[in-house]
């Protein structure tokens, strides 16, 4: 009955009054569980956007973060936390309670979203902030009973957009003085408020959208963190990464990972540059300062009304540390305390933010994957205030964790719903029994990984596998996919055969590369999707002396009509003068060819990084104007090796 029931529910197909006994019913059979003899606890679950492992003060930043820290400090610190590449894969996974290929790439095919199972089972279920997890329509009451945000992947944190919405009502009142973060801890107060009122445990998920960019902070905010981060890149990460060892965060044998070509070493910056980069870490700081002190405002409110002791409070990023680059030539122009401007950061940010792991988000290497994760809970946790959980947790185990706190079983019964992948941590984070730990899949945009055993096969859009012990080795310092082939044939072959037992597209799933592109590549092909190949190659090391400039195409190339499009070459420590620049047109030897091939540069000078920019629209591939190439969103930079 159950079963069928179900599948109707989940098509679509059933009408409102029999939905309703269907609701009805799994909610008593749920409200049966002996579970509910004792009070459940209240669920206050926080994410936030794009905050990396070693942001938060708990973790090793340097950014004041009072209130997490609070609950960090008081509550369970994980250290070995990991959600998807992606926010919007992480999610669908928090919320489908599988990885996001297995819950139909976010149309939730055979998943049952956590927050429709908690209403059921009796919770009052409340969102604010950004949505962004799949085809489920979150103002829909059947989902949550209040709603209030946007749909979409990003929002002007003063003027918000047009996907905006207050239940099912389009929000259009960005008033003068209008922030998201204010705003979406209010509404997040009134609706724990309403929930109190009726007498209901309630889940609220508040999904802020900072540190997303743009990075927008009040004035005074960002004011506050000018200068600080003038000591550069590695500085800073150098003081996280101490700070985290003394912390006990980390193992010391882990050789903390080093930045490879795609970040500007930053004693070789311009001094104006060094200023600019200052300012962009400072308002992306002040973002996650004002996040805070709205994630205070919540504790007080519950402190207020004596709920915090029973209500657990889970506070997470959804990936790891973001780098959006922006432009070089209007860096210094983004204003993070006005509406419609766009301030980011580079990647040599993103690389202090994911202290000490490797890459950034996108990757399926652990500086994407690894961000701060807390649990707060002092009537069931206060055993373990203040202590570090070093089980390796994952956002799938979420979903499950939380139906055992809430008392109500995942219904098995129904053949139209696929298993939960994650575990409950419950007895875990109480310290009653070690956690084991599922195997884990991990894919978006062609990374992908298996995670088993402490043993994790890793490939970066689509480059060469890679494989490495998490346990002597989690910032993935040392391959041993050369020395270990068998094993890590095996973890491949894990990956593929349950890809293909979810069904995943063939087109997600085909075969490694036998080469590995630099980081950036797939910016690179957003200036052109039909480029192959560079020389000199995108963010790798090549030979001093070269005067040869290059790009492979699959596709023929037009020079044609493209007067005032140059292409020029740039030393990343002089941003004013290119040491070369050309303007081709269809006179170039490489007119209506698959090849653009530029001779005769002045010789490349050895340790240096250099750096490509392209006008956009310069030429045209396959009858199709290219993007632009700067040393921002899109870059070409490469550095030569020293002789």
């Amino acid at each position: 009955m159950i079963r069928i029931l179900l599948a109707w529910r989940l098509s679509g197909r059933m009408q409102s009054f029999v939905r309703n006994s269907i609701y009805t019913f799994l909610a008593c059979v749920s409200l049966c569980s002996p579970a509910f003899a004792e009070e459940r606890p209240n669920v206050l679950l926080i994410m936030v956007d794009d905050l990396g492992y070693s942001d938060v003060g708990s973790y090793g930043g340097e950014i004041e973060t009072p209130s997490i820290d609070r609950l960090a400090t008081k509550g369970v610190r994980f250290s070995q936390f990991r959600v998807t590449p992606m926010c919007s894969t992480t999610r669908v996974a928090l919320l489908a309670g599988m990885s996001y290929p297995a819950a139909g790439s976010g149309s939730y095919e055979g998943a049952l979203p956590l927050p429709n199972l908690l209403q059921l089972g009796g919770y009052r279920t409340m969102m604010s902030g950004k949505w962004h997890a799949g085809d489920v329509d979150p103002r829909s009451s059947k989902v949550f009973d209040r709603f209030f945000g946007f749909l979409g992947g990003m929002s002007d944190c003063f003027v918000g957009g047009p996907d905006w919405f207050d239940g099912q009502a389009p929000f259009k009142a960005f008033t003068p003085g209008f922030d998201a973060t204010t705003e979406f801890t209010d509404r997040s107060i009134d609706y724990m408020k309403e929930a109190l009122e009726e007498e209901e445990p309630f889940f609220m998920f508040v999904s802020y959208n900072a540190p997303h960019h743009p990075l927008q902070a009040q004035k005074e905010t960002v004011d506050k963190y000018r200068g600080r981060y003038m000591e550069g890149y590695a500085a800073i990460r150098e003081k996280r990464y101490t700070r985290q060892l003394e912390l006990g965060l980390l193992d010391p044998d882990w050789l903390p990972a080093q930045h490879g070509v795609e970040v500007r070493r930053w004693e070789e910056l311009p001094e104006h540059r060094k200023v600019v980069e200052d300012a962009r870490m400072a308002a992306y700081a002040a973002m996650v300062d004002e996040m805070d002190q709205g994630v205070g405002r919540l504790i007080d409110f519950l402190e207020s009304v004596d709920e915090l002791e029973n209500t657990v409070i889970m506070f997470m990023s959804d990936n790891g540390g973001d780098y959006n680059n922006g432009s070089i030539k209007y860096d210094a122009d983004q204003m993070p305390w006005k509406a419609r401007h766009n301030p980011t950061s580079s990647n040599g940010w993103a690389w202090v933010k994911n202290t000490p792991f490797n890459y950034y988000k996108h990757a399926c290497h652990e500086g994407a994957l690894s961000v701060p994760f807390i649990v707060h809970w002092p009537k069931g946790l206060s055993a373990r205030s203040g202590s570090i959980d070093h089980s390796s947790i994952s956002i799938t185990d979420i979903y499950p964790t939380l139906l055992e706190l809430a008392g109500i079983s995942y219904p098995l019964e129904s053949k139209q719903l696929k298993p939960l992948t994650g575990r409950s941590f419950l007895a875990s984070v109480k310290g009653d029994e070690v956690f084991d730990e599922p195997s884990r899949f991990l894919w978006f945009n062609q990374s992908r990984a298996w995670i088993e055993d402490d043993m994790k096969a890793v490939s970066l859009y689509g480059g060469p596998w890679q494989l490495f012990d998490l346990k002597k080795d989690r910032t993935e310092q040392t391959d041993l996919a050369h020395t270990k082939q068998e094993l890590v044939g095996q973890l491949i072959k894990k990956w593929h055969d349950y890809a293909e037992s979810i069904e995943m597209p063939a087109e997600l799933r085909r075969p490694v590369m036998e080469s590995q592109y630099g980081w950036g590549w797939h910016r690179m092909q957003m200036f052109a999707p039909q480029l192959l190949s560079t020389f000199p190659e995108n963010s790798k090391l090549t030979a001093p002396g070269s005067t040869h400039l290059e790009m492979r195409f699959d596709a023929p190339v037009d020079l044609s009509d493209m007067d005032g499009g140059r292409i020029r070459l740039f030393k990343v420590s002089d941003e004013e003068n290119p040491v070369w620049e050309i303007d081709p047109d269809e006179s170039h030897p490489n007119q209506g060819q698959r090849t653009l091939s530029f001779k005769n540069l002045p010789p490349l000078e050895p340790d240096t990084q250099y750096y490509v920019w392209i006008d956009p629209g310069a030429f045209k591939v396959g009858g199709k104007r290219v993007g632009v190439i700067n040393d921002g969103a899109y870059w070409w930079r490469f550095r030569t090796e020293t002789k």
